[in-house]
């Protein structure tokens, strides 16, 4: 009786364990065009924020004009890195930049994000590229149709985020909310 119990609660543990698995979603990866050119995903903006900023740089001096920045990671990349603390090829991170806005009623004071300036795309792909992660500028406000990106050259953004990303080209320092979430390393 004992051991019938016992090979109950194992099969049920299967089927539990087999069932939220099948629950999971499939992961969402990157698409390219026949010009190997990065498809930018219809549904960027419902993604997960990883972090904000505001006028944050990484080129000498002040920015003239800082700019508000959101950055979004792709749903199942983020509950893969949540389990993992890993960025699992095919994670694609997205970067809203914003102009700043202030003086709009009935605001007395502060300012706010305003018109989208530019779109920008990390994208690890070790298939498709031999460095891993590609680094994409998807331009002024992207119109339907004309959304996609070749790769920015290694010098552009590659050779500092190798350098300089808290986490596997991540630049996870600046980003308050996708850092909490990461699994706690020894």
């Amino acid at each position: 009786m004992k051991r019938a119990i016992v090979a109950a609660s194992l099969i049920l543990v299967a089927v539990v364990a087999t069932r939220a698995q099948s629950l999971s979603p499939a992961p969402v990866m990157p698409k390219y065009n026949a010009q190997r050119a990065l498809v930018l995903p219809a549904d960027y903006r419902q993604w997960i924020l990883a972090g904000s900023s505001l006028g944050l740089s990484y080129a000498e001096g002040a920015p003239a004009h800082p700019t508000f920045h959101e950055t979004l990671i792709e749903p199942t990349a983020y509950q893969h890195f949540v389990r993992t603390g890993q960025f699992r090829d095919g994670t694609m991170l997205a970067l809203i930049v914003h102009d700043p806005q202030e003086a709009a009623a009935p605001s007395k004071h502060g300012q706010y994000a305003a018109a989208v300036q530019a779109v920008e795309m990390a994208v690890k792909d070790s298939g498709r590229l031999p460095e891993g992660w590609g680094y994409y500028g998807f331009g002024q406000s992207p119109q339907p149709g004309a959304a996609t990106a070749m790769p920015n050259p290694k010098a552009s953004c590659y050779s500092c985020h190798v350098t300089n990303a808290a986490r596997d080209n991540v630049f996870l320092q600046f980003y308050s909310l996708l850092s909490a979430a990461a699994p706690r390393t020894n």
